[in-house]
């Protein structure tokens, strides 16, 4: 297993990360005060990983240097499976989630990616399914869309993230969860304490 755990965080490394940083400037787990949940379900083969669609008006835009930013640019293709992105772990560590807990939300979107397909829809920034939110345990993970069509990831990817941002974004590297943001700044996967 931990040899799986070692090419798979040097898949993510090498194809989707542009390394990890102890972020000082960037936003710490984002909070959401007037999130509006338009579906709910469970998914993974036990059914027991939350998965949230919802719109958040006031989710921070993020660039692709970490930090928070008033508008981003358009972009024009709208398959970002496998684009690369910028890692940001919060310090200082402490109170981060289980990386356990991640690995059975990781688990689920590859039993999803093998049972629903691989890729998936993530409408354009500002409507009501622009963020899709998965949750078990202490672990929550989110997709957040921040360009202004809608967005093709795949669930793979974002599985290898959730491994990469829970094991590297850890105590043990003085960090309590991350986010990896687009280069191209449309989109972020973020990993922290549900």
């Amino acid at each position: 297993m931990k040899f799986y755990s070692f090419l798979l965080a040097l898949s993510v490394s090498a194809s989707a990360v542009s390394g990890a940083l102890i972020a000082a400037g960037a936003p710490d787990t984002t909070v959401c005060a007037s999130e509006k949940v338009a579906y709910e379900t469970y998914v993974g083969k036990d059914h027991n990983v939350k998965l949230t669609y919802s719109h958040c008006a006031d989710a921070p835009l993020v660039s692709a240097n970490g930090h928070e930013v008033a508008a981003l640019d358009k972009r024009q293709s709208n398959n970002v499976c496998g684009a690369a992105c910028n890692t940001y772990c919060w310090s200082p560590s402490g109170g981060g989630p289980s990386e356990n807990d991640c690995t059975v939300i990781a688990d689920a979107l590859l039993y999803d990616s093998q049972n629903t397909g691989v890729l998936f829809n993530v409408t354009a920034t500002g409507t009501p399914t622009d963020k899709i939110t998965m949750q078990y345990g202490s672990c929550l993970t989110y997709f957040l869309n921040q360009d202004f069509s809608t967005l093709v990831y795949c669930r793979t990817e974002w599985s290898k993230l959730v491994n990469w941002l829970a094991s590297d974004c850890d105590a043990s590297n003085n960090a309590h969860g991350g986010l990896c943001v687009a280069t191209d700044q449309r989109w972020y996967v973020q990993v922290q304490h549900s």
